[in-house]
């Protein structure tokens, strides 16, 4: 059993050949130059565009600042009054300032002393007045 194979040969022209060739560099050429006619548009929308798009990103960052800004004097407010609620708390439970407290105590005694000081010499100056209008 041997098979035979017939060879069909197609001759193919010189001009053929180029021909084809021809249209593939021309199918080439014609792509870059598509290529580079949708980038030159895309650059094109980029310059236009770019002046309002950094318009918008200004605007936004404007809007995020203002946010920023809110948000933290909100957080400094909650922040003092923290500290202050803490201090008291502490200031309460532990005697920290033992000179300030001492002094305050001895200021109440002042008061206390000058107020029977008063009384006591109201009370002597009373007796005297009248043994000086008997004597008269």
């Amino acid at each position: 059993m041997t098979k035979t194979v017939e060879k069909t040969e197609t001759k193919i022209s010189l001009e053929d050949v180029r021909a084809t060739a021809r249209k593939s560099a021309l199918a080439y050429v014609g792509l870059y130059g598509l290529a580079y006619e949708r980038a030159q548009l895309r650059l094109d929308q980029l310059k236009t565009g770019t002046g309002s798009l950094v318009e918008t990103l200004i605007k936004r960052g404007e809007v995020i600042e203002e946010k920023g800004l809110e948000l933290t004097k909100d957080a400094r407010a909650k922040a003092t009054e923290l500290r202050k609620e803490t201090v008291e708390t502490v200031s309460k439970v532990v005697p920290l300032n033992r000179a300030d407290r001492r002094v305050e105590e001895l200021e109440a005694e002042v008061k206390t002393l000058n107020k029977k000081i008063k009384a006591l010499s109201k009370k002597a100056a009373t007796p005297r007045a009248k043994t000086e209008k008997k004597a008269a």
